[in-house]
């Protein structure tokens, strides 16, 4: 029986992407570095930041600490989703809706910060929608680990088969998948090269997403 739904947050309620990698891509230029977009989709969409960072450094050989170009591509998103919130995805508010109508619980699990979640739940007012929100400053370890998926259940206070994870990455829902959840994928453009296969069912918007959850619950 179906009694919750656990929504990932970037990519899969709000079109986030694009602005992450001009973020690091902007930073880059300071190390001469040419990021480009297919890169970003390629390697880095869906990774944790400081995972990024690592690879970034390593990729490029770049004198500078994973850690510090970390801070550097947070501080300059959060002013930059600050300045300018990222759009919802098609039919996240609809969806979001539909599903707290129906009785579900609803949480996120995010490898965002709670600053940046913040933002979004103000920008368009849906905080009232989720019992928990769980991110990557509440847990040791980012996705592709468990943890905030498993934070999230805990906090709902349900077991892994009363749940569905809703995914947009890769990452995500290796994620979801450790965490014993059965997972619904909603691809988007940064995230259609990737190998999805691992998601239980792959739907095409929120929409269709919550129209499978509401078969699965009616058996």
């Amino acid at each position: 029986m179906i009694k919750g739904i656990i929504y990932d947050h970037d990519g899969t309620l709000i079109n986030s992407e694009q602005m992450h990698y001009e973020s690091w891509r902007d930073i880059l230029v300071d190390y001469d570095v040419d990021f480009t977009l297919q890169e970003y989709i390629r390697e880095h969409n869906g990774v944790p930041t400081i995972r990024n960072a690592e690879i970034i450094v390593e990729t490029y050989g770049l004198a500078v600490e994973p850690t510090d170009l970390t801070h550097k591509k947070l501080s300059l998103a959060r002013d930059r989703f600050a300045a300018q919130p990222s759009p919802l995805m098609p039919f996240a508010k609809e969806t979001l809706q539909n599903s707290f109508d129906a009785g579900y619980a609803l949480a996120i699990a995010t490898g965002a910060g709670s600053r940046e979640i913040d933002l979004t739940m103000e920008a368009y007012g849906l905080r009232h929608f989720f019992k928990t929100i769980a991110t990557r400053d509440d847990v040791q370890n980012s996705k592709p680990a468990p943890d905030v998926y498993l934070l999230a259940q805990e906090r709902l206070g349900l077991k892994p088969g009363e749940c569905v994870a809703v995914e947009d990455t890769e990452t995500g829902i290796k994620s979801a998948k450790n965490a014993g959840l059965y997972c619904i994928a909603v691809e988007n453009d940064f995230s259609a090269g990737q190998d999805l296969g691992e998601a239980d069912k792959l739907e095409k918007n929120l929409a269709e997403a919550f129209v499978h959850i509401r078969n699965l619950t009616m058996g």
